[in-house]
C-alpha cells in the first residue's frame, strides 16, 4: 500500500528556531533596558543596616544601664558591655564616614546617620562614667536611630 503524504509539510528545524531567538534576544534587551533605568534605591540599603547596627548597640546599652541601676548586673560587667557598645558604635561612625552618597537624599540620610551615632557613643560614654542622665541621652539616642532605621 502505498504511502500518503500529509497536506501539511513540516518545517526544516532552523525555521522554527529563528523566531523564538529573536523573541528570546528581545526579552534580553527589554529587561537589560529595565533594569539600568531603575532607580537606586534610597536611602541606600547599606545606610540603613548601618542604622540597624546602631541602633541594636544603643539598645543593648540601655539594657546593660538598667539592669546595673535595678541592681541586676555587676558594674564591671556592665561597663564591658557600655565598651564593646561604645567600640560597636564608633564602627558605625566608621563605615558610614567611608561611605560616598550617591544623592541628596543619600547624604542628608548619611548626615543624620553619623550625628545620631556620635550622640549614642556620647549616651554610652555618660553612662560609663556613671553619670545620672545617661539613661535619658540613652533614650534620645535610640528614639533618632529607630526613625532613621524605619525610613522606606
Amino acid at each position: 500500500m502505498p504511502r500518503r503524504r500529509s497536506p501539511v509539510r513540516p518545517r526544516p528545524a532552523h525555521a522554527t528556531a529563528e523566531p523564538r531567538r529573536r523573541c528570546g534576544i528581545a526579552g534580553v534587551l527589554l529587561i537589560a533596558l529595565l533594569t539600568s533605568c531603575a532607580p537606586a534605591p534610597s536611602p541606600d540599603p547599606a545606610l540603613v543596616a548601618l542604622a540597624g547596627e546602631a541602633l541594636s548597640a544603643t539598645r543593648s546599652a540601655q539594657l546593660g544601664e538598667d539592669q546595673r541601676a535595678d541592681g541586676r548586673m555587676f558594674g564591671t560587667t556592665t561597663r564591658a558591655l557600655l565598651g564593646d557598645m561604645e567600640r560597636k558604635l564608633a564602627d558605625v561612625v566608621h563605615k558610614a564616614d567611608l561611605h560616598r552618597p550617591i544623592d541628596a537624599r543619600d547624604a542628608a540620610y548619611r548626615g543624620d546617620l553619623l550625628a545620631a551615632s556620635q550622640d549614642a557613643i556620647d549616651a554610652v560614654q555618660a553612662a560609663a562614667a556613671g553619670l545620672p542622665e545617661a539613661g535619658d541621652e540613652l533614650d534620645a539616642a535610640a528614639e533618632q536611630l529607630a526613625r532613621l532605621d524605619e525610613q522606606p
